[in-house]
């Protein structure tokens, strides 16, 4: 019991360390919460929906976003006001969907009129180039960790050719992938996986051709226009992607896109037909949320939507993707709510990390500071002890 019999210098060093030490605490708990100097974050967070699916993103009648995309905008929002941040979330229409160069992919975030696009973006995007300047676009944008979505790549062709492609044996069905011409846009990871398969798929056909010279017009359209034409057979997307098409059709939009009924319509099929199956030799595709890079508060976006789509409340948008892209029932819209109206949310399990006290770092300078209190009080005594034998011996 002699390490706690209190000495004179070493309780007057027990009593600095004491109060020392919390405030350390409470600086390490302060930095791990403000991880950017106030005048760093971003005033807003404009946020890129692409509509293409709109199982994923779709803009109503009235203005508002409807499918997932809506989701993830009302739950940005509530997590910005659990960081207590007064940062507001606008939804913008994206521009650059199959527009070649004149609207190239991500031109909304590389010239930073959007800080976030949520959309059926996949993650291997970052392989492809910028088709402005050539650049990799992995220098440009990044991803969240997380992704909200698995699919793959189907085809959309006539009925008639899929029952031939559903029904042909196994050791025959390459030879008839391969000798079917498949339009695939440029620019796309779809078009990246055929060039590296093609010995399986020899009669793919990018788009826009080379003699097609007019991009400002929806790249998408000019395939379209040959599938139906009966000049190509079938064109390949992301099945979720295709099932818009086969389903909605397209909206037009004055100037460059065409207007489509809904190709189930003319009989017209998705291919591979069964759920979760899509072609052989491509790999499947993860969506996450695209984020500019080149920011300074890059890096907390992207922990921010990784927060988001942890969220339990996402759960529900997400099952409706899958169930959306098998063809299930569409999406009714998503109304939009007023932040204010939101019920404040019970922390989830997910939000645990968000806890600065929970934080490995903090707890470590939380027992560092109680180990240099003990340890100091340790050494203090030893030699206030030899010092006291030491005046004995003299004596």
């Amino acid at each position: 019991m002699a390490f706690f019999q209190p000495q004179k210098e070493s309780f007057k060093f027990l009593i600095t360390t004491f109060f020392i030490s919390p405030i350390c605490f409470l600086i390490s708990c302060k930095s791990q919460v403000d991880s950017l100097p106030q005048e760093s974050y971003p005033k807003q967070i404009r946020v890129g929906i692409r509509t293409t699916s709109s199982g994923i993103g779709s803009k109503n009648k009235d203005g508002s976003y409807g499918g997932f995309c809506a989701e993830f905008l009302k739950t940005l929002e509530h997590e910005l006001s659990r960081q207590n941040r007064q940062i507001p979330v606008i939804p913008k229409d994206i521009a650059n969907q199959y527009r070649g160069k004149a609207y190239p992919r991500y031109s909304g975030l590389t010239a930073e009129k959007i800080e976030m696009e949520c959309g059926p973006n996949s993650t291997f995007t970052l392989k492809l180039r910028d088709r402005q300047d050539n650049q990799l676009l992995k220098s440009k944008i990044l991803f969240s960790k997380k992704s909200f979505h698995t699919t793959g790549i189907k085809l959309l062709l006539n009925k008639k050719t899929a029952v031939e492609l559903e029904n042909a044996p196994e050791n025959q069905l390459e030879k008839k992938l391969s000798a079917l011409s498949i339009a695939v846009i440029r620019g796309t990871t779809t078009l990246q996986q055929f060039r590296k398969n093609g010995n399986y798929y020899d009669g793919y056909v990018p788009y826009p051709k080379i003699k097609q010279k007019n991009q400002k017009l929806d790249i998408r359209d000019l395939a379209l226009d040959d599938l139906e034409k009966g000049e190509i057979k079938a064109f390949a997307s992301d099945a979720i992607i295709l099932r818009t098409l086969l389903e909605e059709g397209i909206q037009g939009k004055s100037g460059y896109r065409k207007s489509r009924q809904p190709f189930k319509n003319k009989n017209y099929v998705i291919y591979p037909q069964a759920p979760n199956t899509y072609l052989p030799k491509l790999k499947k595709q993860q969506y996450a949320i695209a984020i500019n890079k080149n920011t300074d508060y890059a890096k907390w976006l992207r922990e921010t939507a990784d927060k988001v789509l942890e969220k339990p409340s996402l759960n529900q948008a997400k099952q409706d993707i899958q169930k959306y892209e098998n063809g299930g029932d569409i999406l009714s819209p998503v109304p939009q709510t007023l932040l204010s109206e939101k019920p404040r949310e019970k922390p989830s399990k997910s939000d645990k990390g968000n806890n600065p006290f929970l934080d490995p770092g903090v707890i470590t300078a939380f027992i560092t500071a109680v180990s240099t209190i003990l340890v100091g009080y340790w050494q203090y005594g030893r030699r206030n002890k030899a010092k006291s034998g030491s005046e004995e011996v003299k004596g």
